[in-house]
């Protein structure tokens, strides 16, 4: 039997973001929610193939790795949206809440700018 802490391959990896976020989302399974969960497999399966880590075993440094070195092809909007797939991934996780404004960047807006982000509604946190 596999063990979601320790994943023995790329697959199981995935499996286990997927799980992390599936019933903490709420909303339809049709829209954003399965987008989520798409691209936190494919973050799983990323890390998974450059250090063989699953996702209870994850640093900052790998999850920056990822929105550094893998989404600097894409738009910027694309690129906020696999930001927001980490942040529920951080949040789901329940590491510290510093790790957020460790992975702060380009991506932590649709726009791509750079700068202070202004104060607004708190974020939607995954029950």
């Amino acid at each position: 039997m596999a063990n979601p802490a320790n994943p023995a391959n790329q697959q199981q990896a995935s499996r286990t973001a997927h799980d992390l976020l599936v019933r903490r989302l709420p909303g339809s399974r049709k829209g954003s929610v399965r987008a989520h969960l798409q691209r936190a497999e494919l973050i799983a399966e990323t890390i998974w193939l450059r250090w063989q880590l699953g996702p209870y075993q994850w640093q900052v440094k790998h999850l920056r790795w990822y929105l550094v070195e893998k989404t600097d092809h894409l738009t910027p909007g694309t690129r906020y949206r696999h930001w927001l797939t980490v942040r529920l991934l951080v949040l789901a996780l329940q590491t510290e809440e510093h790790w957020l404004s460790q992975l702060d960047g380009p991506w932590v807006r649709p726009t791509g700018e750079l700068g202070k982000l202004k104060t607004g509604r708190p974020i939607k946190r995954p029950t």
